[in-house]
C-alpha cells in the first residue's frame, strides 16, 4: 500500500458473519492511492492479484479481473474491471465476492466494527475530504472523471466519496443475475445455470442443482454422458436410487466401466454406444425421465461427476411432455423425429418394464414416440460419428444446424452479425474448417428474403489470468484441454475475445456438449458432398421464432397443469406465424395464437431503452453472462492451454 497525504480511515477486516476478526490487521487508508492486494490477506488466495483493487482519487489502474463486491445500507453494488463507485463510511467491501470481508471507517468515527450501524453520510460530503484546500479538491475532481470513464484496461477502482452516482453496467449486470426468474410455465424457452457452491446467494438466483432436475415419482431413466462417477452421483441424487430401470449410455473407458459395473446397482443397465471412427467419443449429455404423467427431456452441458455440478458454469434446458391421447393421434413434429434418429443411432439394447398403471413396454427409440413433443420450445441438434451422405448429409452436425437455420426468418438488425463460439475445449482447426462452420451458423433470411450473411467469428476462450482468477484457481484449467499446438495457431489470434458483461440481441442461441472441433460438429469431405463426425453430441437450439411459440404449463411432476392455473390471456406467445415452418406446427396450430410484434432472445442485463427494441415486443431472457459481441484480447492477453 502507499501512502499520501493524510490518514482518513481504515479497513477493518470481518468474519463472514459481518463481526471484527482480529486476528488481521486493519488496513489504514490515506488520500491518494491506496493498493490492496494479495499481501493484505494473512491466507494466500491466488484469486486476489498483487494489486486487486485501488482506492484511490487517480485514474491509474489495477491489475486484478474478479469483481469486487461494496455493500452500503441495502444496497449491493458489484464493481467490475475498469469500473468505479464510491463508498461512505460503514461500507463493507468484499475483495471476492463471498470471501474477505472489510468494512471502511473513517478516521474520527468508532473503529470498533463489530458493534458500529451502517451510516449515511452525516453531511452529504464526501468521506475524509471534507477538509480539502480548494485547490487539492479541484485536482482530484479531474481524476475522479478520469475513473468514471470505461477502458479496455484491468482493474477494478472505488473512490472513497459519497455514492450519489449513475449505475455502471457492472451494477446492472449484477442486479439483473439477482433478479432473474423464470415463471414455471416459461422455463422450457429459456435455460439455466448450475448452481455452484462457494458463490452467495445472489449468485445462484434461478440456478438448479441435479436434485431440482431429478425429482419425483420416476419410472424410468435414460442418463446420457461423457463422464459418470457414481459414487459421487448415487448420494448427490438419492432419488435416482428409487427409479425401478434406469439405462445409462455412458462414454468411460475401461477402468472406470470396470468400477461402474462392480458398483451399479442391480436394476442399471450400461451402455457405450459405438465409435466408428478412431478418436471419437460418446460425448452428449442429456436425460430421459419417464413419469406416470409424461416424459421430462434434459439437455446440458455438465459431466456426471462433482466439479461439473459445483464448481462450473454449466448451462441446463428441459421440458415436460405428456403422453399422447390414444383417442386423438397427432403427426410426428420436427423435434420428435430428430430426438428418435438420434436415439436410434445409440444402438443400446432393448429391454422389457412394467410401468404402474400404463402397462408393460419394450424401451426402445421408438418407445419415446409415445409423447407428444408437439409444444417442444427448442429444436434438437445433434452429431452422430460416422460418414454421412445423401439425405443423411443435412441431418447432423453443422449442416443439421444450417438446414433449420435456412428454415427461419429473422430481422434485418442481425445481417452478418457475429458469430460467438464459446467452448470448453478446442480441436486442432484451420481457417477452412472455421469458415465451413461459419457458414452453416450464418444460416437464415430476413423478412425480405435476403441471406443473413456471413458473420465473422468470435471464440470466448480464457486468459490465463482469468483461470488464475477463478474459484478454482489455475486448476480450472483441467477442464479447458487443449494443447498449445492448438491455441498458438496463428489465424487464431483475431478470433480471441474475452468474458465480460454486456447486452446485445440474440439471433438465435444453441445450448450444446459440442466443442469447438471438427470431431463434434463434422467436416464436409469429396467436394462438400459427405460429412465425416467422430463424436455422439447433443444440443438445444432457442430461436425467437420458436420460444414462446405456444403456451405450456405441462408438467410431469406437479399435482395439476401449470396450464390449469393461467388463463389463455396470458400465454406468453412470441412467434410470427409466417416465420416458422409449416412442417414443425406438429397440428397444434389451432392450441396457440401468433403475436403480432417481434420476438426477441435477450441477455440477463438487458434494458428495453438500451436496445432497439419495440415497445410490444416479447422478450426471453438467456442467463448468458458475458458481453455479445464480445471484446477482443488486448496485446497483454494470453490465451490458456496445457502441456
Amino acid at each position: 500500500m502507499s501512502f499520501c497525504f493524510s490518514q482518513i480511515g481504515y479497513l477493518v477486516p470481518l468474519s463472514k458473519n459481518l463481526e471484527e476478526d482480529t486476528s488481521i490487521p486493519k488496513i489504514t487508508l490515506s488520500e491518494g492511492q491506496n493498493v490492496i492486494s494479495r499481501d493484505n490477506i494473512p491466507l494466500p488466495d491466488k484469486r486476489l492479484s498483487r494489486k486487486h483493487l485501488t482506492l484511490t482519487a487517480s485514474a491509474d489502474r489495477s491489475e486484478g479481473t474478479n469483481p469486487v463486491v461494496v455493500t452500503f445500507g441495502n444496497k449491493r453494488t458489484k464493481v467490475c474491471s475498469q469500473e468505479s463507485t464510491t463508498i461512505s463510511d460503514g461500507a463493507i467491501i468484499e475483495l471476492i465476492p463471498g470471501h474477505h470481508f472489510f468494512k471502511y471507517v473513517t478516521s474520527g468515527g468508532d473503529e470498533n466494527a463489530s458493534s458500529r450501524s451502517t451510516p449515511e453520510s452525516s453531511d452529504g460530503r464526501e468521506v475524509g475530504k471534507g477538509d480539502e484546500p480548494s485547490a487539492k479538491r479541484s485536482r482530484q475532481t479531474k481524476m475522479q472523471d478520469g475513473l468514471g470513464k470505461k477502458t479496455l484496461g484491468e482493474g477494478s477502482s472505488v473512490e472513497v466519496g459519497n455514492p450519489g452516482r449513475s449505475q455502471t453496467k457492472g451494477e446492472i449486470s449484477e442486479k439483473a443475475i439477482g433478479h432473474f426468474h423464470v415463471l414455471n410455465d416459461m422455463l422450457p424457452w429459456t435455460f439455466r445455470l448450475l448452481q455452484v457452491k462457494e458463490l452467495p446467494a445472489w449468485s445462484n438466483t434461478s440456478c438448479v442443482s441435479i436434485r431440482d432436475v431429478i425429482q419425483g415419482d420416476i419410472l424410468l431413466a435414460v442418463l446420457s454422458n461423457y463422464m459418470v462417477d457414481l459414487d459421487w452421483l448415487l448420494p448427490a441424487c438419492p432419488t435416482l436410487a428409487k427409479v425401478p430401470h434406469v439405462l445409462v449410455v455412458h462414454g468411460e473407458g475401461d477402468g472406470t466401466l470396470d468400477h461402474m459395473k462392480k458398483n451399479k446397482p442391480a436394476n442399471w443397465i450400461l451402455h457405450k454406444p459405438p465409435l466408428p471412427i478412431s478418436f471419437g467419443t460418446h460425448h452428449s449429455k442429456a436425460m430421459l425421465l419417464v413419469y406416470p404423467r409424461g416424459v421430462r427431456i434434459i439437455v446440458h452441458t455438465a459431466n456426471l461427476i462433482y466439479v461439473d455440478w459445483n464448481n462450473k458454469s454449466q448451462g441446463l434446458w428441459m421440458q415436460d411432455f405428456p403422453w399422447k391421447d390414444p383417442n386423438f393421434p397427432s403427426k410426428a413434429c420436427g423435434f420428435e423425429n430428430d430426438l428418435i434418429d438420434y436415439l436410434c443411432a445409440l444402438k443400446w439394447p432393448e429391454f422389457s418394464v412394467i410401468l404402474p398403471g400404463l402397462g408393460n413396454f419394450k424401451v426402445n427409440p421408438t418407445f419415446f414416440r409415445k409423447f407428444d413433443y408437439s409444444n417442444a420450445a427448442v429444436r434438437l441438434i445433434a452429431s452422430v460419428p460416422g460418414y454421412h451422405m445423401g439425405t443423411n448429409l443435412k441431418k447432423w452436425g453443422h449442416m443439421k444446424l444450417r438446414t433449420v437455420l435456412q428454415e427461419c426468418t429473422f430481422d434485418k438488425e442481425f445481417k452478418s452479425s457475429p458469430l460467438a463460439y464459446q467452448f470448453s475445449s478446442l480441436g486442432s482447426l484451420d481457417e477452412k474448417w472455421l469458415a465451413e462452420l461459419a457458414s452453416s451458423m450464418s444460416a437464415g433470411f430476413t423478412e425480405d428474403k435476403t441471406a443473413l450473411g456471413l458473420g465473422e467469428p468470435c471464440i470466448i476462450w480464457p486468459t490465463v489470468e482469468d483461470v488464475r482468477c477463478s474459484l478454482e484457481g489455475y486448476a480450472a484449467g483441467n477442464a479447458i484441454p487443449s494443447p498449445l499446438k492448438n491455441v498458438e495457431k496463428g489465424f487464431l489470434k483475431k478470433y480471441w475475445a474475452k468474458w465480460k458483461a454486456s447486452h446485445t440481441g440474440r439471433c438465435w442461441l444453441l445450448l450444446t456438449s459440442s466443442n469447438l472441433s471438427k470431431a463434434a460438429w463434422g467436416a464436409l469431405q469429396k467436394n462438400n458432398s459427405q460429412l465425416m463426425i467422430r463424436s455422439y453430441e447433443l444440443g438445444v437450439l432457442f430461436l425467437p421464432t420458436s420460444v414462446g411459440r405456444c403456451g405450456s404449463g405441462f408438467s410431469c411432476t406437479s399435482n395439476r397443469d401449470l396450464m390449469e392455473l393461467h388463463s389463455a390471456a396470458t400465454f406468453r406467445v412470441l412467434a410470427k406465424q409466417e416465420s416458422w415452418p409449416k412442417e414443425n406446427f406438429c397440428e397444434f396450430q389451432d392450441k396457440c395464437r401468433f403475436s403480432e410484434g417481434r420476438s426477441e432472445l435477450v441477455t440477463l442485463s438487458w434494458q428495453r431503452s438500451s436496445w432497439n427494441s419495440d415497445s410490444n415486443s416479447e422478450v426471453t431472457r438467456l442467463p448468458v453472462p458475458y458481453e455479445l459481441p464480445p471484446q477482443p484480447y488486448n496485446s497483454e492477453g494470453h490465451a490458456l492451454f496445457l502441456r
